[in-house]
């Protein structure tokens, strides 16, 4: 293993060194696209840019998006949503070295780039890691380790790379979140229910750029004149240190409502069925179920309300999500307790207390489907509505009332 990291950082060395020599420049730049890794905050990869000055022997890698953890109240910030991320500068071998000895594709790109454009992009990179000016504000979508980069290149390109990309219309955020998310079916379903309708927007090509292999796939499409008056790509095909042995990113997301139904329809059955077992053992095994799904419905509608209503995490806001899994539910432990405990409250009682608890879920399922079907919320949200549906209308008024008459 180190051998092969060792022959390609000698690989890397020579390419760039030949580049230099040929082109005479004092500085070189390239992007360097890191692919997916196995933690959850590098599944849609990372990006930097690698910077050589010919005349000092520095090799410099510059990238964003690291965690800042000076803040005083890091954990308390990052929760509200006021998260403070670094730009870092690092020597390239170095980082190279590291990248390769993870699981993860990592690809060079080198840019063509003028010499004015190459002391700006230099001077940028530079200005960005200054102890004073290397924390800044992150945003998962529209300021991440890969909207800065895509920014800088805007900018030493005067603008072109915005008006090369921007009026070409492509999907939607949510899509390249549950791709990107593939690995893990926990963290696609979560993403898939946290993430409110603004993610459902069409966007453009500027705006895929939040993903790291987009600035690379675009940067290598686009041609632009540069200040001495040369028309150049923005990148020239890119060198695989490391093809990743992971699966792919997908082109679409897991079809996840046939799932969903499963067990939504489980539920629904078994919520209702517990209501009319009458083993002392199996009642109790009953009662335990119903706490579970009270809290897998009203926990996630807890954390989503306190999202919406008190933190900066804008990719939650008006997420019809919400309705359907209303925290109100979790009342429904009260009259479950007081089953449990003998004189309380009969079973009968609790079962129309509990009925009239869920009957609150299911009008908020009536609303969100509402706010879809009549365009005031475009949120794809058929995945928990198909869960959601079979349960809350199992265990809500018209679940009790049917069961009676059956």
């Amino acid at each position: 293993m180190e051998f092969r990291i060792r022959s390609s950082l000698i690989l890397v060395f020579l390419v760039v060194l030949s580049v230099s020599l040929l082109s005479g420049k004092t500085l070189e730049a390239s992007l360097i696209i890191v692919g997916p890794g196995d933690p959850v905050y590098t599944y849609w990869g990372h990006i930097g840019i690698a910077v050589e000055n010919k005349e000092t022997g520095e090799n410099l890698f510059y990238d964003f998006g690291n965690f800042s953890f000076y803040s005083d109240n890091f954990y308390q910030d990052f929760a509200m949503g006021r998260m403070m991320y670094l730009g870092f500068v690092t020597p390239t071998d170095f980082f190279i070295s590291y990248s390769l000895g993870e699981d993860r594709d990592f690809t060079i790109y080198p840019l063509n780039l003028g010499d004015d454009e190459l002391k700006e992009l230099d001077s940028i990179l530079r200005w960005w890691v200054r102890p004073e000016n290397r924390e800044y504000l992150y945003e998962y979508y529209l300021n991440n380790c890969s909207t800065i980069i895509r920014d800088i290149l805007n900018d030493v390109t005067d603008g072109e790379l915005k008006r090369f990309t921007e009026s070409r219309s492509d999907l939607d955020f949510r899509h390249y979140s549950r791709t990107g998310a593939d690995p893990s079916l926990f963290w696609e379903i979560l993403l898939h229910y946290l993430l409110g309708s603004n993610l459902d927007k069409t966007i453009s090509a500027w705006d895929k750029m939040f993903l790291p292999q987009a600035v690379a796939d675009y940067a290598l499409e686009m041609e632009y004149t540069g200040r001495d008056g040369e028309v150049r790509k923005l990148a020239g095909d890119g060198l695989v240190l490391k093809s990743s042995t992971r699966r792919p990113v997908p082109d679409e997301p897991r079809n996840l409502w046939p799932l969903m139904l499963i067990m939504g329809l489980a539920a629904g059955f078994g919520w209702r069925l517990s209501s009319v077992v009458k083993r002392k053992s199996t009642r109790i095994a009953g009662t335990v179920f119903r706490v579970f799904i009270i809290l897998s419905i009203g926990l996630p509608g807890l954390i989503l309300g306190f999202l919406m209503a008190f933190t900066d995490h804008a990719a939650s806001y008006r997420n019809i999500n919400l309705w359907p899994s209303f925290p109100t539910v979790l009342f429904g432990l009260i009259p479950l307790m007081a089953t449990i405990a003998k004189g309380r409250m009969d079973r009968r009682k609790s079962e129309v207390w509990l009925s009239w608890i869920w009957t609150v879920n299911l009008a908020g399922l009536l609303l969100a489907v509402f706010l879809r079907l009549t365009g005031f919320r475009m949120q794809d949200a058929f995945a928990f509505w198909a869960l959601l549906t079979p349960l809350t209308l199992a265990a809500s008024r018209p679940g009790l009332w049917l069961q009676d008459r059956l």
